[in-house]
């Protein structure tokens, strides 16, 4: 029962195995040295409980292999030295057969490795979002810049550009004011900016590490510049942030 169940708990130490090792990668990213060392660890073991088996009783069956063929040919060299060729020149003994890997083995390998993908391209794909609002950015000044009037017909006068209502009320533009996003995770608080009119934020470590936010949602807002209620424009805000479970994580 045991040698049926123990493919599959490799191919879960392999899953986990490749989760830690990219979680050690994100914090190297993230200059978290601490997390790196346990993270590696913690993927040593595992995938030492994964792949070290079959490693293992690969390379002892090839050694075997070679010991059976060295045996044999001391043995027919003894027997030639002796007088009988017949010994001498028989041939070698066959190879052990290998056994069939399974195929319900082969499945959860491949699934364990999809999800694992997945995971590591929705992490690369969260980190990147505060990154692809340049096009957001390039979007929205189009349609704030006003279309050049058109150009008067030959021998008229143009004339004056009349006030528009906005500009008659006292106000040229519309600015938008800066949410209260602490305690948010980051990317809640991006989109909650985004909702109010500013398509581009900036984060920072508020530790003073200079940690890169890798996944948005691992972190939360401790600090935020300017105040909520002030006025801002693309760039303004900026978010100081922590990794949930460190000192300040308003837990």
């Amino acid at each position: 029962m045991m040698n049926a169940v123990t493919p599959y708990l490799r191919v879960l130490a392999g899953f986990f195995a490749g989760v830690v090792t990219w979680l050690a990668i994100v914090s190297l990213v993230q200059l978290d040295f601490g997390s790196v060392a346990i993270s590696l660890i913690m993927a040593a073991g595992l995938w030492y409980l994964a792949v070290g088996r079959p490693i293992r009783n690969h390379f002892a069956r090839i050694k075997a292999e070679k010991d059976a063929l060295a045996a044999r040919a001391q043995a027919g060299h003894e027997a030639f030295l002796a007088g009988d060729t017949s010994a001498a020149f028989a041939p070698p003994p066959e190879a052990p057969a290998r056994k069939p890997v399974r195929r319900g083995v082969v499945i959860a390998s491949v699934v364990a490795a999809g999800f694992v993908l997945i995971g590591i391209i929705s992490d690369i794909s969260d980190g990147l979002d505060a990154d692809s609002s340049t096009e957001d950015i390039t979007e929205t000044s189009a349609m704030l810049v006003p279309a050049p009037p058109p150009a008067a017909p030959a021998g008229q006068v143009p004339l004056a550009p009349q006030p528009s209502s906005a500009a008659s009320a006292g106000s040229g533009t519309t600015q938008s004011l800066m949410p209260n996003v602490m305690c948010m995770n980051l990317q809640t608080a991006q989109d909650t900016i985004q909702e109010a009119g500013v398509y581009f934020s900036r984060s920072e470590d508020a530790t003073g590490k200079g940690r890169m936010q890798i996944s948005d949602r691992n972190w939360v807002v401790v600090e935020q510049r300017p105040a909520a209620g002030t006025p801002i424009a693309e760039g303004d805000a900026v978010l100081s942030v922590v990794k949930y479970g460190e000192p300040g994580d308003c837990s």
